[in-house]
């Protein structure tokens, strides 16, 4: 067939298409379909042929992905590859004397264990021991096709606030890992940026950066640049951005391949990068923990369409219980899915020329390009660490992410959206106090440490005050809404409220509305209501305020006045009169939950 498909229609200009979509608006503005990335470029809801005329190849090594399992203890190596597994990660951690993961002691050790798995693909995370056992990793190369190794000093300052290694043997320590084929002993850990908060552009370009160092490191012992490149790999995080995610690794890349090329042309398109993807646990909830399934699932679609070799999902349940069999099922079974039901491994590059995603990649691409380079003019990404300008411009964009979620700029559902105020995690406290010693930890190290909290941290915490109240047998707040007034507003205000207040975990009683307020009031007092949350149109609140007011000192003089709504006309006047809070938009929810913890349970 020589014609184009629908050849004989006549051709459709950008203009026409934009005149289309603003008569659809019906006078709303054109903004209101663009929107800005966390980068600060604007992306248009559409795009063609003319805003990218070249697409760029995308260079991968091996077609399709690794469904890859993270294994702590030896009974989860079981039948591996029945499960749906195709790689394993062995943890294997010593820190002062003690022992996380898997016991790996010996190279007789690490036989046994990766013998257990088959022949899979491994990374075998051993950290800063990786050296050690050098010998013995790409000794598994014969029977494993690929093997990992994760010795990464400039991670491990990140998470400890120390090198763990001399820095003048660093370089060593790197050509004792290269020169094998099959193995890459260097991982660059970008998912700890990821799980502090870090952007999607920072990301990519302080893995740049950091991989340009590693490379000089490599080629200042007398490596060759063509053993370096073989001897790093990528282990990237994965966030809820689906598209924006998606353009990520493929602008990953993209710009190492212009990395390999400027040091020996050719090089990027021979020695592709080698990306391990793993799901995100900044944006991973608590509560309503099933909305989790659909995160990772979402996260490995854009990692496997992104282009990543090795794709890990986190269990659903892992931020309040172990890692139970049915999380690491679910975790499994997504990929499966995205295999066996929608074929994503059946084509090389699946976001390739799709207009929408060839721009966002290069926008994303040039933003990082820029931030990497200006990196590189500053003295690179090892001065910048010691320094803790990355530590302090990551925890500038995660503090930005809290307050964004606090004051529902973003949503995260089951947390500041649609909570359920009877779901119950007193078993979360544990976790909740071994982040609060993170937090408050300030021992003085070399380096600035990243401390990954989860972005549902502080409504977590206050949250689980509630359920840690309950457990101990005393009794729950309640909230009751006082509806009464216009039909659509008090049933609006009302629905704002039910979903403003859930965070905190009370009990909710709604009401179908009251003819007067002093009716509303006798049922709150009837049912012992802690809090009275009144809810009607900001017309009428100028006649029922100071009625609520009256007949709240009255009735149930201990209890909080809430109104619903911001009526900026009447606010001295209710303050003036007593109300307690105003539930709004714009109110910061974080800050009302401590508010109302302190008060009614007392923490």
């Amino acid at each position: 067939m020589n014609e184009f498909l629908f050849s004989d229609f006549p051709e459709v200009s950008t203009e026409d298409w934009k005149n289309q979509i603003l008569k659809d608006l019906k006078g709303n503005p054109w903004d209101k379909v663009t929107w800005e990335t966390e980068e600060g470029f604007k992306i248009e809801p559409f795009y063609r042929k003319e805003d990218i005329p070249e697409l760029p190849r995308v260079y991968k090594r091996n077609p399709g992905w690794n469904i890859t399992e993270t294994i702590l203890s030896e009974s989860e190596l079981n039948d591996l590859s029945k499960k749906g597994a195709d790689a394993a990660v062995l943890i294997s951690h010593e820190e002062d004397g003690n022992q996380f993961g898997l016991k790996i002691k010996s190279s007789s050790d690490l036989e046994k264990l990766a013998g257990q798995t088959g022949n899979l693909p491994l990374v075998v995370s051993l950290s800063s021991r990786t050296t050690s056992f050098a010998d013995s990793l790409k000794k598994l190369t014969s029977s494993h096709n690929i093997v990992l190794g994760d010795l990464d000093p400039y991670g491990t300052a990140l998470l400890s606030g120390e090198l763990k290694i001399e820095e003048g043997a660093i370089g060593k320590s790197f050509a004792t890992l290269s020169g094998t084929k099959g193995f890459a002993g260097v991982g660059i850990h970008s998912y700890y940026l990821r799980d502090a908060g870090a952007s999607i552009g920072q990301e990519l370009a302080y893995s740049l950066s950091w991989g340009v160092d590693y490379l000089n490191r490599h080629i200042d012992v007398g490596v060759s640049i063509e053993d370096a490149a073989a001897n790093i790999w990528f282990w990237m995080g994965i966030g809820s951005d689906y598209f924006t995610e998606m353009a990520k690794f493929r602008a990953m890349r993209i710009l190492w391949t212009e990395v390999l090329n400027a040091y020996k042309p050719g090089l990027g398109e021979s020695v592709p990068a080698l990306i391990v993807a793993r799901t995100s646990n900044f944006q991973f909830t608590a509560y309503d923990p099933y909305v989790n399934m659909l995160r990772g699932t979402t996260a490995a679609m854009s990692a496997v369409m992104g282009g990543a070799d090795f794709v890990s999902v986190l269990p659903f349940d892992s931020e309040y219980s172990a890692q139970q069999e049915l999380g690491k099922r679910i975790a499994r079974n997504s990929q499966l899915l995205l295999r066996y039901e929608s074929f994503l491994d059946k084509v090389e590059d699946p976001a390739a020329g799709s207009y929408y995603l060839e721009v966002l990649t290069k926008k994303l691409a040039e933003t990082a390009w820029s931030q990497f380079q200006t990196l590189e003019k500053d003295g690179g990404f090892g001065d910048a660490l010691k320094k803790g300008t990355i530590q302090k411009e990551i925890t500038t964009r995660a503090d930005k992410k809290r307050n964004a979620l606090a004051t529902k700029k973003e949503i995260l559902l089951g947390t500041n959206q649609y909570p359920l105020p009877s779901e119950r995690h007193p078993e979360l406290v544990s976790s909740l106090e071994e982040t609060k010693k993170q937090i408050g930890t300030t021992k003085k190290t070399t380096y600035v440490s990243l401390v990954p909290v989860r972005l549902s941290y502080e409504f977590d915490k206050w949250r689980n005050i509630t359920d840690t109240h309950i457990a101990s047998g005393e009794k729950l707040p309640k909230i009751f809404l006082l509806t009464i007034g216009d039909l659509t507003m008090r049933k609006a205000r009302a629905g704002f409220s039910s979903n403003f207040l859930g965070c905190l975990g009370y009990e909710i009683i709604d009401n179908l509305g009251f003819t007067s307020v002093k009716e509303g009031v006798s049922a709150a007092k009837e049912l012992g209501a802690e809090i009275v949350v009144l809810c009607s149109s900001d017309e009428e609140y100028a006649t029922y305020l100071p009625e609520f007011v009256l007949e709240m000192k009255t009735q149930l003089p201990n209890s909080w006045k809430l109104l619903a709504g911001y009526p900026k006309d009447l606010i001295t006047q209710a303050e003036s009169l007593g109300i307690d809070d105003f539930i709004h938009m714009k109110r910061n929810i974080v800050e009302f939950m401590e508010k109302a913890q302190t008060k009614w349970i007392g923490k």
